[in-house]
C-alpha cells in the first residue's frame, strides 16, 4: 500500500492585493512551512521508531525490499 502524503492548502494572494493581505499572506506562508517541517521530522522518527522495534528478521525483510531505498532516501534529514 503506497503511503499518502499530506499537503497543507498552499495560501494564494490576489493579485491586487494590500498590504494587509501581503502580511497575512507572509504569516500563512510561514506556518505552512513550519507545518511541513514538522510533518516531515514526525516521519522520520515514526519510521525509526517502528523500524527499532523490529526484530532482526522483519528488518532484514524490510532492508531487501525494493522500496525500502526509496524511503531511506526520501526520509533522511
Amino acid at each position: 500500500m503506497k503511503g499518502k502524503i499530506v499537503n497543507p492548502p498552499v495560501p494564494v494572494i490576489a493579485e491586487n492585493h494590500t498590504p494587509n493581505d501581503k502580511i497575512v499572506w507572509e504569516y500563512c506562508m510561514g506556518e505552512l512551512m513550519k507545518s511541513k517541517k514538522v510533518l516531515e521530522v514526525n516521519l522520520c522518527n515514526l519510521f525509526t521508531i517502528l523500524m527499532s522495534l523490529c526484530d532482526s528478521d522483519m528488518k532484514n525483510c524490510v532492508e531487501i525490499s525494493t522500496e525500502y531505498a526509496e524511503v531511506e532516501e526520501n526520509w533522511t534529514l
